[in-house]
């Protein structure tokens, strides 16, 4: 699967995902009011770009929302870039912050690990450990799915499913990398699995402001701004939808 993201690497277009039919098929999510929402993030952005609809609309019903930053997403540009003073770790975290703030999200609790970005494989049984006593029965856990590609990805959702299943948490996991890889067309996706959360297009749109708020991620960075986004508009406009697909691995929607 290819996660390298250029011009010439930009995955399907938005338009080939709307084309399949593939998304207007998907069986709704029937939501239930969870006692709390726990979302594994491996990088910052991903809780919002992920899974930032459902957050907002569970927010509005008054469910408490707590972010487990796995990594500062340190690992996202070379070395050096930006220059002196370029804290890639703060700036990541704060730009987090700004995203949930234009959520909507009202003091969310942020729970920063600070595990090496792209190495958290090997810190699974850690992870494990921490998400179990970190969640209790009756607590919504959403996470990326475990077959996302990027070894950060399945290495959470991997955690995730492990430490649902020793506390009798729910577990959603969503997509971020699998739609640029997955082929719409295909079985690439657990189609029978995946369920789809629609909200309005007020909702979708503070979303989308919600992604500029990682400009380290949106916008060029380094001298001259040679070497463009890590994710251009594209990629972006998979997450301005107005609706989220999340995989179920009990296959219903949540009960």
């Amino acid at each position: 699967m290819e996660l390298i993201v250029d011009e010439n690497r930009l995955g399907p277009t938005e338009s080939e995902w709307c084309a399949s039919g593939r998304l207007q098929a998907l069986s709704p999510i029937n939501v239930v009011r969870p006692r709390r929402v726990v979302v594994v993030s491996p990088h910052p952005d991903d809780e919002v770009f992920g899974s930032g609809g459902l957050l907002m609309a569970l927010q509005s019903k008054g469910v408490p929302i707590a972010v487990v930053a796995v990594t500062d997403g340190e690992a996202s540009h070379s070395e050096g870039m930006g220059g002196a003073g370029f804290d890639l770790r703060a700036i990541r975290a704060s730009e987090s912050e700004v995203a949930l703030q234009r959520l909507g999200l009202r003091a969310p609790v942020i729970e920063r690990l600070g595990l090496p970005d792209g190495r958290i494989t090997a810190h699974r049984a850690s992870l494990i450990n921490t998400l179990s006593s970190f969640l209790s029965r009756g607590d919504l856990c959403l996470a990326p799915w475990l077959h996302e590609g990027h070894p950060d990805h399945d290495a959470c959702g991997e955690a995730a499913l492990a430490a649902t299943q020793s506390t009798g948490s729910r577990l959603l996991w969503y997509l971020v990398w699998a739609w640029h890889w997955a082929d719409p067309q295909a079985e690439d996706l657990p189609w029978a699995h995946c369920r789809r959360f629609d909200f309005d297009r007020r909702m979708a749109a503070r979303k989308r402001w919600a992604t500029g708020a990682f400009v380290s991620q949106t916008q060029p960075q380094g001298r001259g701004q040679e070497a463009g986004p890590v994710l251009p508009a594209p990629i972006l406009r998979r997450f301005w939808r107005t609706f989220e697909v999340f995989v179920d691995p009990q296959g219903g929607g949540m009960r």
